[in-house]
């Protein structure tokens, strides 16, 4: 899928105003949504019930995961629980293998991290080397038994009317929350209401234990590592870019923090920029006066 697709795709499901055709095609999505949660139903009625089987571990398994596609914070998170494990336990992170900004992510900051679709035999092949094995983006990897499931939420998923996938960003029914035991609300400053939202999760997982969390800006560095003070970047104007699951909650980080944000540029979750695309932006953000661009640390 093209760049301009995957944006206009985006798009069209944070739209809340449609026009004619977008409406048909939403009505088309929705019912291809159902299929797909048909499938989802199915499976994880089959786990439930032992038709597909669970493979334990010597090693303790907290997962780390959503009911939505992306932009939670749930990497981030696997990252903070790696740092507090490490100093009692035998750490490892478990992945998937997607998502090439993320691995290189957890790699700078972590020294235990392995990727493979297989994680349930991943994880029988290290478990005597480990204590503790974090399965970053785990709770719909059901074939690995976990003593702790973890999901992140974010406060825009509840700006928005429910669906699966295609028709909206979700994987799974907020009823798979019953699978859980801690869940986390990010971007707590985005939240009017926290009372209204675990009334809402209450209905469906009452035992949930619910905390609310958010980012913190540490610092600034340029490329080569070195640190730029904040108040530097306030006395110029600034460009934001983004290729990451929320965009718009980094970009009002920077906001909170009064910067002069210029332009705010998005890309795809993991998109890569080619040499092409850089010498692009890197020309017309110079055309608008603009010399400094900010990045996430993944991008």
């Amino acid at each position: 899928m093209s760049v301009k697709v995957k944006q206009w795709y985006v798009s069209f499901l944070e739209n809340d105003k449609k026009n004619i055709l977008e409406v048909i095609l939403n009505t088309l999505l929705y019912f291809l949504s159902l299929i797909y949660g048909l499938g989802v139903l199915i499976r994880n009625f089959s786990y439930d019930k032992g038709i597909f089987k669970v493979q334990a571990t010597k090693a303790s398994v907290i997962s780390i995961g959503n009911l939505s596609w992306s932009g939670t914070g749930k990497t981030s998170l696997s990252i903070w629980l790696y740092g507090k494990l490490t100093a009692s336990f035998k750490t490892a992170i478990l992945r998937r293998g997607y998502g090439d900004d993320e691995a290189k992510l957890i790699a700078q900051t972590t020294k235990d991290v392995f990727s493979s679709p297989n994680r349930a035999k991943l994880a029988k092949d290290l478990e005597k080397s480990f204590d503790v094995f974090i399965l970053d983006d785990g709770f719909q990897y059901r074939r690995l038994k976990r003593n702790l499931n973890i999901v992140v939420m974010g406060a825009r998923e509840f700006r928005r009317r429910y669906g699966l996938i295609p028709v909206n960003f979700f994987r799974e029914p907020m009823r798979s929350l019953r699978r859980a035991d801690i869940l986390l609300l990010n971007y707590k400053e985005e939240i009017e209401d926290i009372s209204k939202i675990k009334e809402l999760i209450f209905k469906v997982a009452g035992h949930l234990d619910i905390y609310t969390c958010s980012y913190r800006v540490r610092r600034f560095c340029d490329l080569e590592g070195g640190e730029i003070s904040i108040e530097s970047l306030r006395q110029r104007p600034v460009a934001a870019l983004a290729a990451i699951g929320y965009p718009q909650g980094f970009f009002n980080k920077l906001k909170e923090l009064d910067f002069n944000l210029g332009c705010q540029i998005i890309y795809p979750d993991h998109h890569e920029l080619s040499e092409a695309e850089f010498d692009h932006l890197e020309t017309d953000l110079l055309k608008k006066g603009i010399k400094d661009l900010i990045i996430t640390q993944k991008d």
